[in-house]
Formats: structure tokens, sequence, C-alpha cells
């Protein structure tokens, strides 16, 4: 009794279907099968299996090659979709933006407040989250809140030093309280 060198089990004659390579190492059938996806030698002595053999699981191999392909096309369109809902939220977010701005240009800064409010997450760990709450400090300052927008601008810096914006108004805001060094400081952090 035989052992297959695939899966290392006996090969019961009359009972199990193999396969021999050219230098006779016997297989299950259906392990080979499984092997040949992915190398068409043997597994032992790494002896191409003869073009008969191959023929067998001809019909085989193309079908998974063909399930394979049909896998990846979907997964490829599963990203693409993530994707364009990745856009699509980046561009809605721009818009709520853009409609913020337009709030502030006309003082309307409770109101903008109230939508940044109904945005926020409370976490300062993306991008989203820390323009969010540069618009939070800026208008805080504009409406005179030095205080309130020092609170919120330094949470910012200190999550994101690179933010210039951020500075420049913490800046201000701490100059608009007489806090000339501290204006400085953040002032010199702008470039």
């Amino acid at each position: 009794m035989a052992n297959c060198i695939i899966c290392h089990l006996d090969i019961i004659e009359g009972v199990d279907s193999f396969q021999e390579c050219p230098n006779g190492h016997p297989t299950h059938t259906d392990c080979l099968k499984e092997w040949l996806l992915h190398a068409s030698n043997c597994p032992l002595c790494r002896e191409p299996y003869s073009s008969h053999i191959i023929e067998v699981f001809k019909d085989f191999i193309q079908q998974k090659d063909r399930e394979k392909q049909e896998a990846l096309e979907n997964e490829l369109k599963q990203e693409k979709v993530k994707q364009m809902g990745k856009i699509a939220e980046k561009m809605i977010f721009l818009k709520f933006i853009e409609s913020i701005e337009v709030l502030m240009d006309a003082k309307e800064y409770e109101y903008a407040l109230s939508r940044l409010d109904l945005h926020d997450n409370g976490a300062t760990s993306n991008q989203k989250s820390r323009n969010l709450l540069f618009l939070k400090g800026k208008i805080n300052y504009l409406k005179g809140r030095y205080d309130m927008a020092i609170n919120l601008l330094t949470k910012l810096v200190k999550d994101k030093y690179d933010y210039p914006e951020g500075f420049l108004y913490l800046g201000k805001a701490y100059e608009a309280l007489g806090l000339k060094d501290q204006a400085r400081w953040a002032f010199d952090r702008i470039n």
C-alpha cells in the first residue's frame, strides 16, 4: 500500500483513484487536482507530469482559473465602489465646510457652531475632526470668546503640530487677551 505524496494518507488500491508522476510517485487524484492549480511538477521529484495527466484536469484547472478571475474582478469592483464612497464623503464634507464659511461670512456664528456640533464626533484623530476643531476655534475667536478659542485651538495644535492656521488664530486669541509672550510663541510656529 502506497502513501499519497501530497496528503501522506494511504492510497487504497481498488478504492482510491490515484495518479503517478513519470518517476512513479503516487498521489490521490483529488490531491493532484488541487496541486496542479499551483504547479505542474511532482511535489517530490519536481519532474513535470505528463501532458496526458494535465489534460485530464484541464477543465477543472480552467474552471478554477475562471472562478479566481471572477473573484478578483468582484473584489476590484467592490474596491472601486468603496473608493467612490470615500470620494463622495469627502465632497459632502467639503460642501459642508463651504456652508460653514458662508455662515461665518454672514456672522451667523451660533448657527455655524450648532451645525459643527452635529458633525463632531469628539475625536481629533483624523483630518476631518481637526478641521471641525479649527473651525470651532476660529468661530469662537471671531465671536470674541478668546478663552474658548484658545482651549479649542490648543487641542488642535497639540494633536497636529503643523496646523499653521490653528497657530495663527491661537496667536490672535492670546494677543486679544494681552498675553504677548504666548502670542509670540504661537506666531513663531506658523511657518
